[in-house]
């Protein structure tokens, strides 16, 4: 894996936005969770030799072009339960390889230009965890507020007088924000509160993968933190081996 810019968007054969660094990042963590690399495992040992003889299940979980309808069948009850299972376990957009660098993506090596992890409603439309909340009403008319897991949706009738509408929104997001926060503070999840620091992430990776190379602390902290002491270095490769470990483990939901 390439490490992208210390400063700036990540660029990965085009410019990434914001919230697409973050999803880029998430990925990175997640990718190298040993549990997810056993559930994907476990999901290829189970469903991946139909799948090679099938075909993949193509845009947006739709069946390949060429499944007979009892194929589409057995994808829809056998396979599609378990896949979305998976993708909302790990906050996933489809069950990537762990291998995927997302370098790769914007090679071309794969058809759609979907970034593996979780981003708003807006920007997955037609997938298929955007169906599902859907397919709840949340996109329904008339008046109302509701929440699926991050996300909130909130209706405004526009003919009312904007001060009313500010007043509404600020009191609907404060009472969410502290919902969502307290829900995820009995799952061990912190919210991001300050600035992100994307280059903490690069360092993170970094010494994680030369650790996973097998490359003992002290060579490591002479490559990637030469100009300090060598105490100095190699406190900062214990400290970012632990936090790569936390984010890797679970906390890579925390990045937002």
């Amino acid at each position: 894996m390439k490490r992208p810019p210390a400063r700036g968007p990540v660029q990965i054969g085009s410019s990434y936005t914001a919230q697409q660094e973050v999803a880029w990042y998430r990925w990175e963590f997640v990718r190298r969770n040993p549990k997810f690399c056993a559930d994907y495992n476990e999901f290829v040992g189970s469903f991946g030799a139909w799948l090679k003889l099938k075909g993949a299940w193509g845009s947006f979980g739709t069946p390949g072009a060429n499944w007979s309808k009892s194929d589409k069948k057995y994808f829809r009850t056998q396979i599609e339960p378990v896949l979305d299972e998976l993708c909302r376990k790990w906050r996933v957009f489809d069950l990537y390889p762990p291998a995927l660098d997302m370098e790769e993506v914007f090679e071309g090596h794969h058809r759609e230009l979907f970034l593996p992890t979780w981003l708003p409603a807006d920007e997955r439309e037609n997938s298929r965890s955007i169906r599902d909340i859907k397919d709840m009403g949340f996109m329904g008319k008339g008046r109302m507020t509701k929440m699926y897991e991050n996300l909130l949706l909130m209706q405004f009738d526009l003919n009312s007088p904007m001060k009313d509408l500010l007043e509404h929104a600020e009191s609907t997001l404060r009472h969410a924000r502290r919902s969502y926060k307290e829900e995820m503070g009995k799952q061990g999840v912190r919210l991001q509160t300050g600035r992100r620091r994307f280059e903490d992430y690069d360092l993170h990776l970094e010494v994680w993968d030369l650790k996973q190379q097998g490359k003992p602390n002290t060579e490591i902290a002479t490559l990637v933190f030469p100009k300090y002491s060598s105490e100095s270095a190699l406190s900062r490769v214990r400290d970012h081996l632990k936090a790569a470990n936390k984010l890797i483990s679970g906390r890579y939901r925390e990045i937002s």
